[in-house]
């Protein structure tokens, strides 16, 4: 059975990730983690339980590299992903990682899951470019692609439970292009909008009411509740006859993302699960939102409060 792992986040692939070492290495393997040069790794010290083999296992301290990737089909011998002539490459840059573990941290072996297709002949050649580049022997150099997850989570399939991956959830596929450029108008709008502490008078259900009807938490609701100020700006910018492209791409933007929460919520989701989904789904598939994170973020939680996205209740005629 296959799974869509490029409708999930980074942060849900690199779960999987963990729960599968900690099966081929032992419970000890760590968490995904910031390191100093910005990257995301996990580390396991010690004696592998089976990895790569039972009769033949790694032991030392081996690093665990995630990269996870929204686009189909993708493939390790992708240009941008594996390409020794560029300097920018993917793997170029995870070489000069690799040689400063190796040297502050005396790494011992390296493994890399991506949810990319690795054929045989891609394979043998990135880990020997690897070898030669870090020192490394091949043998203690790991490339994990979809072929062997999806062997791996046949073995044990418990993993993909634990991260509610199931093959036939709907993927909530987002396509942000609309979204993302009304976003960066507002971000460049902001100077000249003047910015205001009081709640922006906006038609909608009541907030408490609205909570409760789809089920976000009341810690969430604050986190929403601190951004008022900041919907007036955007409230404001909508609003400018000059910008009715912009408020016809916001609300086309709307009404896809409500329609898609209406197929993907199930009773075991929370609505601060789903807005978190959102959030990231949509910072992972467009540039301009991972540049203005924290407006994109702003954004969902307006839709949110002025009820474009989540249930609402009907008055009464």
């Amino acid at each position: 059975m296959n799974y869509n792992y490029s409708d999930i986040s980074n942060t849900q692939f690199e779960h999987l990730v963990i729960h599968l070492c900690e099966e081929l290495f032992g419970m000890a393997a760590e968490a995904f983690s910031e390191g100093p040069d910005g990257g995301r790794d996990s580390r396991f010290h010690g004696k592998a339980q089976m990895y790569p083999s039972v009769s033949g296992p790694w032991e030392g301290l081996t690093v665990i590299q995630a990269k996870h990737t929204t686009s189909y089909n993708s493939k390790f011998s992708d240009p941008k992903f594996f390409n020794p002539e560029s300097a920018t490459a993917t793997l170029t840059e995870e070489v000069k990682k690799v040689k400063k573990l190796i040297a502050e941290d005396g790494l011992t072996s390296y493994i890399l899951f991506s949810n990319r297709g690795l054929g045989g002949n891609a394979n043998e050649k990135i880990k020997k470019y690897l070898s030669q580049e870090t020192g490394l022997d091949m043998e203690s150099i790991g490339l994990i692609g979809i072929e062997k997850l999806e062997r791996y989570f046949k073995r044990f399939p418990h993993i993909p439970k634990m991260v509610d991956l199931n093959p036939f959830d709907t993927p909530m596929n987002i396509r942000p292009d609309d979204l993302a450029e009304v976003i960066v108008s507002i971000k460049d709008a902001l100077p000249n909008i003047k910015k205001k502490d009081l709640e922006p008078n906006l038609e909608r259900t009541d907030f408490p009411e609205k909570n409760e009807l789809n089920g976000l938490s009341n810690s969430y609701s604050n986190v929403i509740l601190k951004k008022l100020g900041d919907f007036y700006e955007i409230t404001d910018f909508l609003s400018m006859p000059e910008n009715d492209d912009f408020q016809q791409k916001y609300m086309e933007s709307a009404e896809e993302l409500h329609a898609k929460i209406c197929a993907y919520k199930q009773k075991h989701h929370t609505f601060d699960e789903v807005l978190e989904k959102i959030v990231d789904l949509i910072i992972d598939r467009d540039n301009d939102c991972k540049r203005n994170k924290t407006l994109t973020r702003t954004m969902v939680y307006y839709m949110y409060y002025k009820c474009d996205i989540g249930e609402n209740y009907v008055a009464e005629a």
